[in-house]
């Protein structure tokens, strides 16, 4: 039976009062704020909006496993209260610790790390991207929700965000994504004044592009068949609403225009579309973008608006064409539309910025010659971003037609390079990612929703090797992706590669979350060297073994991920590593443990820190050629 919310935003949604109790008393003091052990029990005993609904139980909402909340003491902090249990009831009870004795607590569900309270408003971002359940709802952490203790420091919650559902009538199709765009944004950050009593939030998203809605199935392919769809706007009346609609064939419909509607805290707007009227194209990507939609790569919106400049959008369709980036060429975007079985040959040379897209997301062009110097021109905005392509390092050549190993070399000062939904096929002896010249800084570096092949063998492959001199890395996340050795195993891998004597790689935020890793190893009890770490996330990854390690020689029953420099080297304040999964052959005589840190011993000051993977007994895979987890492992490893 389909999940149904429409009688759920009818009104107004509040929560039962929430009670506090307090125990286990930590009497050691944190950023000097003493911190205790609390409980927020929370009930839901109204229908209202939260994470997940019973539609047999008269629509009641329950609470969902992981669901967890904001807390802010007044004086400071955000500190996360994560449900306790699996959820399925309309009560449930939020742990956590927080500074005690404040003169109120203020909560936001869902929990936003970024968030902050500013005297009495919070401060926090709605998604642009949302994702749908395969049952058709929202999804769980997503519809904001506030509330402020009173005296006796009870919490009611009140929705600040409301929903908008779609529904289509003579729709010829399956529906891969939909997107909102009108004049003002519906999404991204905004604020909550909390000293009232109605609560309601307001847009505070800067700059010019306002800020548009995604919805995507969670599971990566299509949305539940004839819907309806829901997305979770911010209130506010929305006008010059442009609807447009992914198929899953790549053929891309837009809706014109929508009469201008009205979008209220705790309440549902019904909308019905007549798809007859769009205008259709089958450009894919390419088509979208230049009908005004989005193009999303790595959470961040590009369109058309953005490149005004004469010649700045191209649409590449000849197969004997090459894209260079030269002295004329800074800010050009190109759409790649290209048969996946032709080569284009594609020689990016200095980059300053530059962003190349695949137009069918399901076939791939396959670029070959990608070898990039990433240069220093104007670094702030310096960019290589590369989307929805086949890149193919084993025929790599450089400018001069030289055999070349390393896909991207950051010589000087650099912005962002990203690599995002890319199938990358890695050659012996190599590395994705080269960072040499002294002082080199690369602000942003993203590899996103990619598939890695390793060969194998013993010769080392990296995804980042780095010299001795000093490099700082703002930001490096490798996110969703899958990297994997197909025949045998891959003796010498590693995220990052540099030198012990002399490493001196700052890392301010690195995130390595929800990756697959396949038949890759390393042969030593080493590990990546990092001078400095500050924010560390090591979450929800798998390593697998379907090939037999007993012959690999190595002196240690370790494989650890990161290493801090013994001399000099600072440990980060902040890591969270938690719930990793690995998986060995049940016939291998020796067990390796795999580690995110080299020392097992070490605690983060004020983090939480499971430092070994958690080792399963029973094969995780349904179907290892596609990836496919069982569903009791579903949350772990890249999502596809």
């Amino acid at each position: 039976m389909k999940k149904k919310i429409l009688p759920i935003l009818g009104m107004a949604a509040l929560f039962a009062a929430a009670s506090c109790s307090v125990e286990n008393m930590d009497e050691n003091p944190v950023s000097g704020i003493r911190k205790v052990a609390m409980t927020f029990n929370a009930e839901s005993q109204s229908v209202g909006t939260k994470t997940s609904i019973d539609p047999n139980a008269g629509n009641a909402v329950y609470w969902t496993a992981g669901d967890a909340i904001s807390v802010f003491p007044t004086g400071g902090g955000n500190e996360k209260f994560v449900l306790e249990g699996e959820g399925g009831s309309a009560s449930g009870s939020f742990t956590g610790e927080a500074a005690p004795d404040a003169a109120q607590y203020y909560a936001l569900y869902p929990y936003d790390a970024s968030a902050t309270l500013s005297g009495t408003t919070i401060n926090a971002t709605l998604p642009s991207t949302q994702y749908s359940t395969t049952a058709g709802t929202f999804d769980t952490m997503l519809a904001p929700a506030v509330a402020v203790s009173d005296d006796s420091n009870n919490l009611s919650f009140s929705h600040v965000a409301g929903l908008l559902e779609l529904n289509f009538t003579n729709l010829d199709g399956t529906i891969k994504e939909i997107q909102l765009k009108a004049a003002k944004s519906m999404a991204g950050a905004y604020t909550v004044s909390m000293s009232g009593d109605t609560f309601s939030a307001a847009s505070a998203s800067s700059g010019e592009s306002p800020v548009s809605v995604r919805l995507a199935a969670k599971d990566g392919g299509n949305l539940a068949e004839n819907g309806p769809y829901y997305l979770v706007l911010l209130p506010g009346t929305y006008t010059d609403v442009q609807l447009f609609i992914t198929l899953d064939n790549g053929t891309s419909y837009m809706v014109g225009t929508l009469n201008k509607f009205e979008v209220k805290a705790g309440e549902l707007r019904p909308q019905t579309v007549d798809a007859s009227k769009a205008t259709a194209n089958s450009d894919g990507l390419y088509g979208l973008f230049m009908a005004g939609a989005d193009i999303y790569i790595g959470g961040k919106a590009y369109n058309k608006d953005q490149f005004t400049e004469e010649g700045a959008i191209r649409h590449v369709v000849n197969t004997k064409s090459a894209i260079y980036n030269g002295g004329n060429c800074d800010g050009k975007i190109f759409f790649v539309d290209l048969d996946p079985s032709e080569e284009s040959p594609l020689s990016i040379g200095n980059a300053g910025d530059i962003i190349v897209i695949g137009v069918d997301p399901d076939n791939k062009p396959r670029v070959i010659r990608t070898a990039a110097n990433l240069a220093s021109s104007a670094t702030g905005h310096s960019r290589v971003i590369f989307h929805n392509l086949n890149i193919d390092l084993p025929n790599s050549r450089n400018n001069q037609g030289t055999d070349i190993n390393i896909g991207f070399i950051a010589n000087s000062d650099f912005g962002e390079l990203t690599l995002s939904n890319c199938d990358i096929t890695m050659r012996e002896s190599s590395a994705l990612i080269q960072i040499n010249a002294k002082g080199t800084t690369i602000n942003e570096l993203n590899i996103l929703d990619c598939n890695i092949t390793m060969p194998a063998g013993t010769t080392d492959r990296y995804i980042l090797t780095v010299g001795t001199n000093q490099h700082t890395m703002n930001s490096l996340n490798i996110t969703n992706s899958i990297i994997h050795c197909d025949d045998r195993i891959a003796q010498a891998f590693r995220f990052i590669n540099s030198n012990l004597s002399g490493c001196q790689l700052t890392i301010k935020d690195l995130d390595i979350n929800n990756n697959t890793l396949v038949n890759l190893f390393n042969n030593s009890s080493s590990a990546g060297i990092v001078k400095e770490l500050e924010d560390v996330s090591v979450n929800k990854n798998l390593i697998y073994f379907n090939q037999s390690i007993d012959a690999i020689s190595a002196s240690s029953l370790y494989f650890n991920f990161l290493r801090p420099l013994d001399a000099g080297g600072i440990y980060p304040g902040t890591a969270y590593c938690q719930d990793n999964i690995s998986y060995q052959l049940s016939s291998d005589q020796i067990k390796r443990t795999f580690r995110v840190f080299s020392n097992n011993d070490f605690i983060p000051e004020a983090g939480v820190l499971e430092n070994t993977f958690r080792k399963l007994s029973e094969d995780p895979f349904e179907d290892l050629n596609t990836f496919k987890l069982k569903p009791e492992y579903a949350s772990y490893g890249a999502q596809r």
